[in-house]
Parts: C-alpha cells; structure tokens; sequence
C-alpha cells in the first residue's frame, strides 16, 4: 500500500497525488490519500486547505487511521523521533526531486512535496485523465472555454493573496514584479501572433490598477469560478505565463498544445531555490521574477 499525507493548497496536492499515483503504478500497489493534516491544520487555526482533489476522476480512496498509523510509523516512539528530527533540525521537506524515492517498493508512506515533473513525465496520459473534472463544467466555464479555444489565447496567473500580504511569506517566497509580466507579454507578442490575453488572479482589482495589459485583455477570475474550474482554463489556453505558484505551475504542464509557449518567473522562491532546480521544464522560457 501506499499512503500520500495530502498538506497546502491545490496544486501542492497535486504534485504530491502525482508522486503517490506513479509508484502505485509501478509498483502494482493501492494508493491511499491522508487527509488527517489538512483536517488538522483546521482545527488548530493554521491555514486550512481543503481537499480539493476531489474535484478531479482521481484514484480516491482515502486512508483510516489504523493504516496511516502503520505505514508513518512503522517502529512506533522510534518513528516518531526520526520523523521529528528529519523535518525540525534536518529541515528535510522533500521538495527537490530525490531519484532514490522512484526504487522504493513495498509498504510506503509519502509526506513531502514532491516539486519535479521527474517523478511522473512517464505517465503523463494517466494523469490527464485523472486531473479531468468529474462534473460537466458549469454554463460560466463553458463560455470562457469557447473564448480561450483560438489559436493565440494566453493565460496570464497574477499570485498575490498570502504572497502580498504575509511578511514572512513575501520574503520567502517572492512576488512576480509588474516588470516580470511587462517582458513576458513582450515576449509572447513578438512570437505570437494576434495573441488575446487572459487574467487570472486572486486579487483583480489590483492587476486593472498596476498592471498595463493589451486592449485585448479579457479578466476571468471571479466568485463564480472555483479554483479547479481556473485551473483546468488556464491550461485550455494555448500559452501560458505562470507566477511562482505551484497551482499556476499545473495550468502550464496540464497544457496539451504541443507548441505552447510557458514562461516562467526566475528564481521561482527567493529562500531555498536550489529545492526548485528540477521544476521547471526545459523546453519552458524563464524570465528575472523583478
């Protein structure tokens, strides 16, 4: 069996499902999800991310207790401890891709985050499958849909949120400045042609005030789009420029144009890049995050 600890928001759930579905393929296991930290971070006030994967036709079948408590700590105080020193001194979040993880077999279970497309590339059909909606995409979704089929369409991802807000966060993590985005859409305008644009963002209003975008510039955000119905939007459009989120990164990789044109912020963190170094595709442009 193997048991994926699901923590953070979508698209970290996505990339840890992911890591959890090509080894239960590879290894002809069942695959089990742990909700219990996302429920935890709930109850004790953090931030609390639901599980949003359900939105998706995935492998969903999610794991009691008894079986997360057999496979996480499997030589019980001795576990425990181990586990607490690798995440609190050693500061070990598995993120950066690990090769050692793909010849694991047996009873497994994965808490990390998993960030690098090395892990499944390989079964990239399955998981455009999986990563299908369940339910038919509401008559708001189907419109834009019919806008963003054309052969220019661009998604435009505009992070802000914890990122603008949170201190700490910013300094961590980064903030795409006006600049990135100015050189981005330069750079799909002098290798698109007639290219329209489409914005999608957690604060719009501030994108209409800050940002100058072409006259052909349609924002789709809003209350009436749940954040899988954006993603699954964005990865319609036939390019793509991403902030330095992993929901964004997702919208970019789950695009099936076979000439897409990505463009993404560099250094993706401003703390612990180097974690990111198997993130971004080669075949994706990278432009300065300021």
């Amino acid at each position: 069996m193997i048991i994926v600890n699901l923590k953070g928001g979508l698209g970290n759930q996505m990339f840890q499902y992911a890591l959890g579905r090509k080894l239960s393929i590879q290894n002809k296991s069942e695959l089990k999800l742990d909700t219990s930290g996302l429920e935890r971070a709930n109850a004790v006030g953090d931030i609390y991310r639901p599980f949003s994967l359900d939105a998706y036709t995935i492998q969903k079948s999610i794991a009691n207790e008894h079986e997360i408590k057999k496979l996480k700590y499997p030589f019980g105080i001795v576990s425990k401890g181990f586990r607490w020193i690798n995440l609190h001194i050693l500061k070990n979040t598995h993120t950066a891709f690990e090769p050692k993880i793909l010849k694991k077999s047996g009873d497994i279970f994965l808490d990390g985050y998993w960030q690098s497309p090395r892990y499944f590339n390989d079964i990239r059909d399955v998981l455009l499958k999986d990563y299908t909606l369940k339910t038919p995409v509401s008559n708001t979704v189907a419109e834009y849909i019919e806008m963003i089929a054309i052969e220019g369409s661009v998604s435009i991802h505009i992070r802000r949120g914890d990122y603008a807000t949170n201190p700490r966060v910013l300094k961590e993590f980064g903030l795409c400045s006006e600049a990135y985005y100015q050189k981005a859409i330069s750079y799909i305008q002098a290798n698109v042609t007639n290219p329209s644009f489409f914005v999608f963002s957690d604060d719009i209003s501030w994108v209409k005030k800050n940002l100058e975008l072409p006259d052909n510039t349609t924002y789709v955000s809003g209350p009436k789009l749940a954040a899988e119905e954006e993603l699954i939007l964005m990865s319609t459009c036939a390019h793509n420029i991403i902030a330095n989120s992993s929901f964004s990164w997702w919208s970019a990789w789950l695009n099936q144009n076979p000439e897409k044109i990505v463009i993404a912020p560099t250094p993706w963190f401003n703390k612990k890049n180097h974690l990111y170094k198997d993130l971004i595709p080669n075949t994706w442009i990278t432009l300065p995050q300021n």
